[in-house]
């Protein structure tokens, strides 16, 4: 079985419509969740730590409270919602910090690789900021 066939893709855009033009966060910034927020370990069965563990970034959380002062932050990311909400809901405790949260049913299947399609979100490209360990992703 493929990702294609693993994958439905949304016909409507995930998120909110856009924000209003009397917001000072003009810019929505996309962010990836894994190797670019956290770094996640596979557990060993052997040991205690079955199922793994992640690591933050060093600064990710304050990066995460920075940013969102200035803009729309979105965690856009190819994990199930289990998995990323388990972190997120870590990282950004108090929900202040991530105004929205994407997951794998709102990627565009391609070959092997989930697509994050930023033309999906309903925000103007060109007011569009995505950091992603992969360009493939995207």
């Amino acid at each position: 079985m493929t990702l294609r066939d693993q994958v439905k893709i949304p016909f409507l855009p995930p998120l909110p419509p856009d924000i209003e033009d009397n917001d000072m966060k003009v810019y929505t910034l996309v962010l990836d969740l894994d190797e670019t927020l956290i770094h996640f370990e596979e557990g060993n069965l052997d040991e205690d730590d079955e199922e793994g563990f992640y690591m933050i970034r060093p600064g990710a959380m304050k990066f995460l409270r920075e940013m969102a002062k200035y803009y729309e932050v979105v965690v856009f990311t190819a994990a199930m919602p289990d998995y990323a909400d388990w972190i997120l809901n870590s990282i950004d405790a108090d929900g202040q910090s991530v105004a929205h949260r994407l997951y794998r049913q709102h990627t565009s299947p391609h070959e092997d690789y989930a697509i994050k399609d930023l033309y999906k979100l309903g925000r103007a490209i060109e007011r569009t900021i995505i950091v992603d360990n992969l360009a493939e992703n995207f």
